[in-house]
């Protein structure tokens, strides 16, 4: 792979020749220089993992029983808080149809009184008028045949019109006692909806209380122990991937550069990051109990809480770490510069492996997973590719404006 990668860059620079694609050239063999930092990487990681392996294997068979509790306990609380979302969902929905069939209720109602008014009114004409006796009345008066006809043709139509108003009356009245069923069940079943919602949420209240004291037992165990240590097959697995990304946007790249020669599109500009997460800085990048904390903590504010792309890139890896929780890694490339973002603790991911991501796009909620003590997102840049020293890593707060 890495003699075809080599002959394609001599051929594109050898075919372009010119100024104008000194920068292609350049970006090219940055873009090269990254993925074999990737492949240097994996290859001393084999190699330090003879004399690793003890020590790691140690602290995995310490953690291993919390660790698969914490993770139980993680998930736990990611389905019931998507629980809690979608049954909040239903009953406003719920809560608007009880709406509509009141507002239906209040209008039969008004129709209903008018038609009784109407009715009462009609009743006492027929009983001051003699009823039937008048319509008798009406055709005994007529001066001749034809009149007669037309007097008959109009008491029907009167005759019909009280019977179409009493039609419409018990019509209405059924109606009414219908709707007012539906709406009484309606009402029952939000009942029913908030009540199990109530114990959804003193469900979460206990699941987040049971992680909460498990993490204070793990602290109090590991306090010499990095807190985001990732073991050995985790960081060959998130090399390997990340390789694999580079690889795709190299190509990318590639192709780019070469619609640009066509003139199909015009070269991509320099890109910014933008902020991952909303809420309170509540932990910098920089020294922290002894060890290099690389990224910077966002405090949640809120029941949830978005977190996004912070600029356009592909995901090369996202699971469930034992350290990290649930955590995303985006490589990006802008302008032909290399840079990795990663996105820890997270309640819940929305995005999978060799998903290609736009900036501000939704790639999961901020949560309380791994070896978190408290919900926050965790947010790393790196000018490169990864590394499990975070050898790469800058303060966010160089790109971004927190």
């Amino acid at each position: 792979m890495r003699k075809v990668l080599y002959a394609i860059l001599s051929m594109i620079i050898a075919i372009s020749g010119v100024t104008l694609y000194s920068d292609f050239a350049s970006a090219n063999q940055d873009l090269k220089s990254k993925i074999n930092q990737v492949q240097g990487k994996r290859a001393n990681l084999k190699q330090d993992s003879k004399n690793k392996q003890n020590l790691v294997n140690q602290i995995e068979n310490e953690e291993v029983r919390v660790n698969n509790e914490i993770k139980r306990l993680d998930l736990a609380v990611a389905e019931t808080a998507e629980n809690i979302r979608q049954k909040e969902a239903d009953i406003k929905r719920t809560q608007a149809e009880i709406d509509k069939l009141t507002a239906e209720i209040i209008e039969l109602q008004e129709r209903i009184k008018k038609r009784d008014e109407a009715l009462k009114t009609r009743v006492l004409t027929v009983q001051e008028t003699g009823g039937v006796v008048s319509y008798l009345d009406v055709l005994l008066g007529s001066k001749s045949f034809g009149d007669f006809l037309n007097r008959v043709n109009a008491v029907s139509t009167i005759v019909e019109q009280d019977k179409e108003i009493l039609r419409s009356h018990v019509t209405d009245k059924e109606s009414l006692e219908e709707i007012k069923i539906e709406a009484e069940n309606k009402k029952s079943q939000l009942e029913q909806k908030k009540a199990t919602l109530e114990k959804d949420r003193k469900t979460l209240i206990a699941q987040k209380a049971e992680k909460e004291q498990l993490m204070e037992e793990l602290k109090e165990r590991e306090e010499q122990i990095e807190a985001e240590i990732l073991s050995l097959q985790e960081q060959d697995e998130i090399l390997a991937k990340q390789e694999a990304a580079y690889k795709k946007m190299y190509q990318q790249w590639l192709e780019q550069q070469e619609a640009i020669k066509r003139g199909e599109k015009p070269p991509v500009t320099d890109g910014t990051f933008m902020r991952p997460a909303t809420g309170p800085v509540t932990s910098n990048y920089g020294k922290r109990w002894g060890k290099l904390h690389a990224g910077i903590d966002i405090g949640k504010r809120g029941s949830d809480v978005p977190i996004v792309a912070a600029a356009d890139g592909i995901v090369f890896r996202s699971y469930y770490s034992s350290s990290y929780g649930n955590v995303v890694f985006l490589s990006h490339n802008l302008n032909g510069k290399m840079y990795t973002t990663v996105y820890a603790h997270m309640e819940s991911r929305k995005v999978s492996e060799g998903d290609t991501i736009s900036k501000g796009q939704l790639i999961g909620y901020m949560g309380n997973t791994g070896q978190s003590y408290g919900a926050h997102l965790h947010f790393e840049i790196h000018e490169g590719p990864w590394n499990y020293e975070k050898s790469n890593s800058v303060d966010p707060k160089k790109y971004v404006n927190f």
